[in-house]
């Protein structure tokens, strides 16, 4: 069986949180269109034309897709995402593989209700298939939707599932209240991680990372990323999101520096140079812009979180604000709340402070911090510096 490779999406925003990090792939009109200037030693292309790229793309395995996929996800890379995309549209016929593949790539484009979708034809085909079952839970995860995707958890009763249906089930408890006990599941799941496939390991890592940012758990943060990989961007966005939080500004800088051409991590990078008075921040403010404004110009709407990061570190806070209400719609990880909550506190917006504060009663989403910021209607000390070193030019 091809286990899950869950898209949990711990991905960039201000100080803390994932994720979601898979750009929309661009579709060029024509085959004369440049996309980018490769370098002079880069090797040769592996397609002379579209034809050949297509004819490539329709006899692709499942194999070969769900690979693109896993590097879409963990190197942060589009293309590998567009390419998955087009060797799945050649498949006219699809069967369960594909179907599964197409809503993990739908998932990573952020298409979460035709994602929804596919996963539920796939159940109503197979109504234990643990794929399918474990990636929805996922989305649920991803949406806010807690109650529905603890119901696909309880779903995995095979003695064989064991694993995954604990680690599925700590990641809702996580956020609905039982933060202490999802730990202590995960803790146990951890001892276990080294002879599970990599892809499990680095899912419940990537919980207790979350976990140990919420909850202030130096021992548990220093245990995940003891064993926790330092080269895909989940891991790297881990690590960031860790050291920002313990306000470890120049070790972000040193793990970031050459991540600039992912654009969470770019973030991520920002907000140390910014802390840390770097001139460079200005310069890679400007490079965010740009790639902000490319998605502009390709109507793109699976960057909202990106956006709303950007504006707040640019100190442009309305618009910084509506964007992040905006994701809210789509969103609901630790990263979106905390964006949301950060643009709501700085705005001085009670409307959703108060809407924020009535979904962490509602689902005991447990972040003491993050609690006390939106009581308080201010951010803390650190928070605060974020923009300090950030030119007129950019406010808005």
């Amino acid at each position: 069986m091809n286990w899950i490779k869950p898209f949990i999406g711990l991905l960039p925003l201000l100080l803390i949180g994932s994720p979601l990090l898979h750009a929309a792939p661009f579709i060029p009109k024509s085959d004369q269109q440049i996309l980018e200037t490769l370098p002079t030693d880069s090797p040769p292309p592996r397609y002379s034309n579209s034809d050949s790229f297509l004819s490539s793309a329709s006899t692709a395995s499942p194999e070969q897709t769900s690979q693109l996929l896993e590097r879409a996800y963990l190197q942060g890379d589009p293309r590998a995402l567009g390419q998955a995309r087009a060797q799945l549209d050649q498949i006219k016929d699809p069967d369960v593989e594909t179907l599964m593949l197409r809503a993990r790539a739908l998932q990573a484009d952020h298409k979460f209700s035709e994602a929804k979708a596919q996963l539920k034809q796939i159940l109503s085909k197979d109504p234990a298939h643990a794929d399918a079952l474990l990636t929805l839970s996922s989305l649920l995860v991803v949406q806010g939707q807690f109650e529905e995707a603890i119901s696909y958890c309880t779903k995995l009763d095979d003695a064989s599932l064991r694993v995954y249906q604990l680690a599925c089930m700590a990641q809702v408890q996580s956020m609905t209240g039982q933060l202490t006990q999802a730990k202590q599941t995960l803790n146990g799941l951890a001892n276990l991680a080294p002879g599970l496939d990599a892809s499990t390991a680095r899912w419940i890592y990537l919980i207790q990372a979350d976990a140990a940012l919420r909850s202030k758990d130096v021992a548990l943060a220093t245990q995940v990323f003891s064993v926790m990989d330092t080269q895909t961007v989940p891991a790297l966005m881990a690590r960031a999101d860790w050291l920002l939080k313990q306000g470890d500004y120049e070790k972000t800088r040193l793990l970031l520096q050459d991540h600039t051409d992912k654009d969470a991590l770019l973030l991520k990078l920002i907000t140390a140079q910014i802390q840390l008075g770097d001139p460079n921040a200005q310069q890679n403010l400007g490079l965010m812009k740009e790639r902000i404004d490319v998605w502009k110009i390709r109507e793109e709407n699976a960057h909202m979180r990106e956006q709303a990061t950007y504006a707040l570190l640019a100190n442009q806070i309305n618009p910084a604000l509506q964007l992040a209400r905006e994701n809210w719609q789509q969103q609901r990880e630790t990263a979106d709340i905390v964006i949301y909550a950060t643009a709501a506190i700085k705005a001085g917006s009670k409307k959703d402070i108060e809407l924020l504060r009535q979904f962490m009663t509602d689902t005991q989403f447990e972040y003491p911090a993050l609690e006390r910021d939106l009581r308080l209607g201010k951010i803390n000390s650190s928070s605060k510096q974020v923009s300090k070193y950030v030119s007129k030019e950019t406010t808005s």
